[in-house]
């Protein structure tokens, strides 16, 4: 498995559940990526990424409950836009022990249980940090298989044209 260590692994747009397939889809359109979409009913939301193109959209469901208040709030007070930058580090607990002592609040680990489509293809492990020039920000730990991420040898690439 691989991971993506001091730099950004992607970033999370919001969109509102009226107007995720259009924002999908012009997504999809400029960047030729392919969003694979999963509703989370236990975290009130869909959500479609592309792991390689390192961009996730995510929409709450559309009943107001709970878990997606924070989702709705976010809407409201900012629109559809930017939500978060999802950053990578090598240790997650040792990370969130040197901002600790720095005075940070970082947010509780959450880890995603292996769901299709994803299953078999990663381990996902995240803590909120402070927000960062308006958007949310997050540490991650996300540990993906070999056939999540296209990467090119440019060398190879070359050689073979």
């Amino acid at each position: 498995m691989k991971k993506f260590i001091n730099r950004v692994d992607h970033v999370v747009y919001i969109s509102k559940w009226e107007t995720l397939e259009v924002n999908i889809a012009s997504l999809e359109a400029i960047t030729d990526a392919k969003l694979e979409r999963c509703e989370r009913r236990d975290m009130g939301a869909v959500i479609c990424v592309d792991w390689s193109a390192g961009l996730e959209v995510v929409a709450p469901l559309p009943a107001r409950t709970e878990v997606n208040e924070a989702l709705y709030g976010r809407l409201e007070t900012h629109g559809e836009g930017l939500l978060a930058i999802v950053y990578g580090v090598a240790d997650l607990e040792a990370h969130k022990t040197k901002l600790e002592a720095k005075g940070f609040n970082i947010g509780p680990l959450m880890t995603g249980d292996p769901i299709e489509p994803w299953y078999n293809r990663l381990m996902l492990r995240e803590r909120f940090a402070p927000p960062v020039m308006g958007s949310w920000m997050v540490f991650s730990q996300i540990d993906y298989g070999d056939d999540v991420i296209r990467f090119v040898d440019v060398k190879e690439k070359a050689a073979a044209e």
